[in-house]
């Protein structure tokens, strides 16, 4: 439907708009949550995902290619690669079991921790096995993974992806559980830096459109998230004012760069044909980066809590305890969440590493 050299800016609207309501879920949610309760947040959601699901069904218009006809809906749900998306659910899942349990239920030498953990490896090796002999359209095809552009540039996402949520996971408890903000006002501190992942769209946008210049931006967005994710893990235990606010805003905008390049890398690295699947192959590896991210940051976060057990479990109980107590129990919420900020630094320079490792020059120069 759009040309390739266009999307840049097509994307850089959807980014727009996804910022947006970004900054109004922040806004809103903490305001809700303390008003009326956390479960209305959720609830909230389904009259807006209802409309979005009707406006969808009834003005876009769906393409037919004649799939069905050859062969019939039998053959189409052959091609449908079941068996790899109940293994990677299999396998994402038993691993959460584990990462969860390990530390804040069952200590990490419990059978059910490490049988967890186990099977996990297990069931990935499983997936990848199937997924390179699979006689459907395999969830991640292989092929596309080939060479050392492809690799590096996989890497890089999920290493956005782990970093971006990992690290967007621990800001409120940050300031709920260390600085002891209502949601509201967590909610609040986390507006306005929010608009500098839809600006860091739009500047990706324009260069894409412009200049085409893929692997700098790539480069551009991850160093931005690495910087800013060691700024906010410079913050000491209470701080100027200004740094909770200003020290977000490279990360965002560097998330809002590095998210479309690392989509139009994906796709400029293959051919026309295979751009939908080179494109569902990002959101998807970066999808397991999020899961990874959150997961990693929650253990490091819950094994530094280990020896409060009361506070593990709900932010509220800090407000409950005696004043000597709680500032003790706020200084080791602050050890933990400075960890695991480093945690998701790490991982940021990581995917800084294989950013510079992947080549402009295998990038194909002709796209309609």
């Amino acid at each position: 439907m759009i040309p390739f050299k266009k999307r840049g800016m097509y994307q850089a609207m959807q980014n727009g708009i996804v910022g947006m309501g970004a900054i109004c879920g922040a806004s809103f949610g903490g305001t809700i949550a303390d008003l009326v309760g956390w479960r209305w947040c959720f609830l909230l959601q389904i009259p807006f995902s209802i409309f979005a699901f009707a406006a969808g069904y009834f003005v876009l218009k769906n393409q037919h290619r004649g799939i069905i006809s050859e062969g019939g809906l039998g053959a189409l749900w052959k091609r449908v690669d079941f068996s790899g998306a109940l293994l990677l659910v299999a396998a994402v899942s038993t691993q959460l079991l584990g990462m969860s349990l390990g530390g804040n239920e069952l200590p990490w030498g419990s059978p059910w921790v490490i049988g967890s953990l186990l099977t996990s490896v297990v069931l990935f090796a499983i997936f990848i096995r199937i997924e390179g002999k699979t006689t459907a359209l395999p969830i991640i095809p292989l092929r596309m993974l080939q060479g050392a552009m492809p690799i590096a540039t996989q890497i890089a996402n999920i290493c956005a992806g782990m970093s971006t949520y990992g690290y967007l996971f621990m800001l409120p408890l940050f300031f709920q559980a260390v600085l002891q903000d209502s949601a509201t006002k967590a909610g609040a501190r986390l507006a306005i830096p929010s608009l500098a992942m839809p600006l860091g769209g739009l500047i990706a946008g324009t260069v894409m459109s412009r200049w085409g210049k893929l692997i700098p931006l790539m480069r551009t967005g991850l160093v931005l998230m690495t910087i800013g994710q060691a700024l906010v893990s410079s913050w000491a235990f209470s701080d100027a004012s200004w740094k909770y606010v200003l020290y977000i805003f490279p990360s965002h905008l560097g998330t809002g760069i590095v998210y479309p390049a690392t989509l139009f890398i994906s796709i400029a690295s293959h051919a026309h044909s295979d751009h939908a699947v080179s494109a569902s192959t990002t959101y998807l590896v970066r999808s397991l980066g999020t899961v990874w991210g959150v997961s990693i940051t929650s253990a490091i976060v819950q094994n530094t809590l280990s020896i409060i057990d009361e506070i593990r479990h709900s932010v509220e109980a800090l407000r409950t305890l005696p004043p000597d107590i709680q500032l003790s129990a706020r200084l080791v919420y602050y050890d933990g969440l400075r960890l695991a900020f480093g945690a998701t630094t790490l991982v940021a320079a990581i995917g800084v590493c294989a950013a510079f490792i992947a080549n402009p020059a295998n990038l194909r120069k002709t796209h309609e």
